[in-house]
């Protein structure tokens, strides 16, 4: 009798257009198509414009119902974006009041919009913080650091991509 009504339950779901969060079917405006540029980086950190705007495109690739183009002119819409904030601070310290370890955040502001008439179809921003472990070899350091940033740039462009497919 459970297995039935889980059955049933399912149905419904299915039926009533349920879908999981981010798992929606078409971007806003039912785009298929995308132009997505470079990023622009209004930060102090290097490289992050790339970063974000590579994870991005591989993040949307992933979506059968997203075909990227590589112009502006075969494209429906255009997904712009800013890399508008980046911070790494120490958020613990050691029995000798030495840093152990940072907190990485980002935060980007994306615009997507119809190319036919730039009518905005989707705005928002997206955030993400990621830990990393201090260390008293720079190098290391950085090496940690760069890791969270790859983490936070797969995480936004995640997030951005399901907040997109809500319509959020």
């Amino acid at each position: 009798m459970m297995k039935y009504l889980a059955a049933v339950i399912f149905l419904l779901l299915i039926g009533c257009g349920y879908h999981f969060p981010g798992k929606g079917g078409s971007l806003p405006g039912k785009v298929k198509t995308v132009y997505i540029p470079l990023f622009v980086n209004k930060t102090k950190e290097p490289q992050l414009e790339s970063l974000v705007s590579n994870e991005i495109s591989v993040v949307f690739g992933r979506n059968s119902n997203i075909s990227q183009v590589e112009s502006l002119d075969q494209a429906e819409a255009v997904l712009e974006g800013v890399v508008s904030s980046y911070a790494s601070k120490p958020i613990a310290y050691d029995t000798s009041d030495d840093i152990s370890e940072y907190r990485a955040t980002m935060t980007i502001d994306a615009v997507l919009r119809q190319v036919s008439d730039g009518r905005l179809l989707w705005q928002g921003n997206v955030s993400w913080k990621e830990e990393y472990l201090a260390d008293d070899d720079k190098a290391i350091q950085e090496d940690f650091e760069r890791e969270a940033i790859d983490e936070i740039s797969l995480r936004i462009s995640e997030e951005l991509l399901s907040r997109m497919l809500d319509d959020f």
